[in-house]
Formats: structure tokens, sequence, C-alpha cells
């Protein structure tokens, strides 16, 4: 980890990494834990192998939208998922890139100890992000994530 790029949030789920590589990869599953409430995921396309697309619509409590358009970088089933905005589906190159997430699901204790590294450009992006609220946003997306997750 390079503390000057990465932000880093760590769980232990009480569920299995299977479990909760599905919720990573079923569309469905994602937009149900994936955004902050009170905003919500509208909509989600994901194609887990390289190069394949990680789409999320995002919806606020006003009718504010933002569509993250990505591509999914390594994808070992209950094991490791990366993805990231700086492509779009096939290693085209995004316009605005800003993070690559590299989620780890470890077995440990009877569930999952899930680690989100989020990589940055450079510093500065890296501080914005954490302005922008990434341990309480991502803190409160892997809490729905866990919830959903226990109770499948």
């Amino acid at each position: 980890m390079n503390p000057e790029l990465d932000l880093t949030l760590t769980r232990q789920i009480n569920a299995s990494p299977a479990t909760l590589w599905r919720c990573f990869t079923t569309p469905e599953l994602l937009c149900a834990w994936f955004v902050p409430a009170p905003w919500s995921c509208a909509e989600a396309v994901i194609e887990p192998h390289p190069g394949g697309r990680f789409y999320s619509l995002f919806k606020g409590p006003d009718g504010e939208e933002m569509a993250n358009e990505g591509a999914i970088l390594l994808a070992e089933p209950a094991k490791r998922f990366v993805f990231t905005d700086f492509f779009k589906a096939g290693f085209i190159p995004n316009e605005t890139p800003f993070m690559l997430a590299d989620i780890t699901l470890t077995p440990r204790d009877g569930g999952t100890e899930y680690t989100a590294t989020v990589r940055h450009r450079t510093p500065e992006d890296r501080a914005r992000h954490e302005e922008m609220g990434f341990a309480q946003g991502w803190g409160t997306a892997a809490d729905q994530l866990a919830a959903l997750a226990e109770g499948l």
C-alpha cells in the first residue's frame, strides 16, 4: 500500500467469500448495497472478466444522477475483484479517470475479511476522495454489503 495514493477499508463479514463474490458480480445484488443511503444504485452492468464492463448508475434523493463507467481488470472468483474508471470496457481509456478499487475476500473466522484498497493517480485525488467522505461512504456501503450477504 502507498499511503500517499491509497485509501483502505477492512471489515469482517459473517458470510462466505463466495456469497460476497455474488454480491459484487450480480447486478441486482450490487445495486442493493453498493451506494450509501440515501443514494441508490438504479442500474448496474457487470462483466466479471478482464476488460469486462463495470457500470453503475447512482441516483440521489433529489433526483441527481451519476453514471460510473469503468472496466474490470481482474476477476478471481471468491478471492479478488479489481475494477477501475481509468478504462471503459475493452480497456478503452476513460476521459476523467479517478480511482482503481482492489477488493480482496479472505476466508477468516468462519466468514470473510473484506478489504477494499482504493488507489488514486495523484496525492491530490486521494485527498479529494478522503474529503468526499471515503471512510464514511465506503464504510456505510460495506455495512450494507454485510447486512445483505449475511441474510443470503
